[in-house]
């Protein structure tokens, strides 16, 4: 016998509606905040995997606001991370505009230099920095690992930035 409760849970038919009802809306929302509409529809995509995984735990009444926070957070995860890499993309051409016209000796003393600061940085900070620039993870995947929160990963990297342009501008030939 079910109760109410039961009824206010989707079924796995009703899923289907919810999707072609939502997904349109959900992705001219992601484009509010992310203006690339392959990126959108990746989030928005994700969003309903992770919703189809736990279908059973959702319920009629809030699905709509559910989805429509999901995709809010996911494109705030993004842009936090696509931040975060441009910071890190402008050091990078930064390093090298320093690099032109160096010697392959003083090349390679620098590239040494970057390897040493990055091991002498606090293991969770150099962990996080390893995981997202290195191994492409997102924030929210590394905050997983970590059992931190996304906004927790980026002040490590925030700080494994600072740390990394201190540190270099003060051995720069």
């Amino acid at each position: 016998m079910k109760t109410h409760k039961d009824s206010s849970k989707i079924t796995m038919d009703e899923f289907d509606r919810i999707y072609d009802k939502y997904y349109p809306q959900l992705l001219y929302y992601a484009y509010g905040f992310v203006e690339d509409s392959e990126i959108c529809r990746d989030i928005v995509s994700d969003v309903f995997g992770q919703a189809w995984e736990n279908v059973d735990r959702l319920e009629n009444a809030t699905i709509g606001s559910f989805l429509y926070s999901c995709v809010r957070n996911k494109c705030i995860d993004y842009l936090r991370h696509d931040q975060a890499a441009r910071q890190y993309a402008e050091y990078l051409q930064e390093a090298v505009e320093d690099e032109e016209g160096m010697t392959p000796e003083e090349y390679e003393e620098r590239m040494n230099n970057v390897k040493q600061i990055i091991s002498e940085l606090p293991p969770r900070t150099r962990f996080v920095l390893e995981q997202c620039y290195f191994n492409n993870k997102k924030y929210r995947e590394v905050a997983e690992i970590l059992d931190i929160t996304s906004s927790a990963v980026k002040k490590h990297i925030m700080k494994a930035l600072a740390i990394l342009r201190e540190r270099l501008s003060v051995i720069k030939p």
